[in-house]
């Protein structure tokens, strides 16, 4: 029991971390937190994944799970990890420490669809990975909508992009303008 209550104090933990991104480069005081954007990557793989036909509890799981280690290691951008973070051993550190107390069962389970994520290898770990990106861009337009910097969050948007080549994520990241 003491494990599940980790996890789940790991998740509640990501209410209160802001993407980094959106203060530090968008100027975003008040940004979406890593748990507001997770539960909308959640909810657009279930989606997505039912659409393509795709195993969506994987999917899910996968989309679920991929930001837990930022609970301990704090959102980090890619310019901190090109500064000599090793963002990647720094994570996986991350997921060990948060997964390993779980019952036996499901522990690999997790673990395995987290390492999925990172390694963007099966059709659901892509498709979860488009729509990281493709959240990120609809956050964008939400926030020039509300009246911040079009010209910060354009970069946002041009990164999203550059990681979405598949059809029905690319045709949503179109849609969007």
């Amino acid at each position: 029991m003491r494990g599940i209550l980790k996890v789940l104090s790991a998740a509640g933990r990501l209410k209160q971390i802001p993407r980094t991104g959106w203060v530090t480069k968008a100027g975003v005081e008040d940004a979406e937190s890593v748990a507001d954007h997770s539960f909308r990557v959640g909810l657009a793989a279930m989606i997505l994944s039912d659409i393509l036909k795709l195993d969506t509890l994987k999917a899910v799981r996968i989309a679920l799970i991929h930001d837990l280690a930022e609970s301990y290691i704090g959102d980090l951008t890619p310019e901190q990890a090109n500064e000599g973070l090793d963002k990647s051993s720094l994570e996986e550190e991350a997921m060990l420490r948060i997964l390993k107390d779980l019952p036996d069962q499901i522990q690999p389970l997790y673990l395995e669809a987290w390492r999925e994520w990172v390694k963007g290898e099966s059709s659901e770990a892509r498709l979860v990975r488009e729509v990281d990106a493709l959240e990120m861009a609809l956050q964008a337009e939400e926030y020039a909508r509300s009246g911040f910097d079009q010209t910060k969050l354009a970069e946002f948007k041009r990164s999203a992009s550059e990681r979405i080549k598949s059809g029905v994520v690319r045709g949503l990241l179109e849609a969007l303008g």
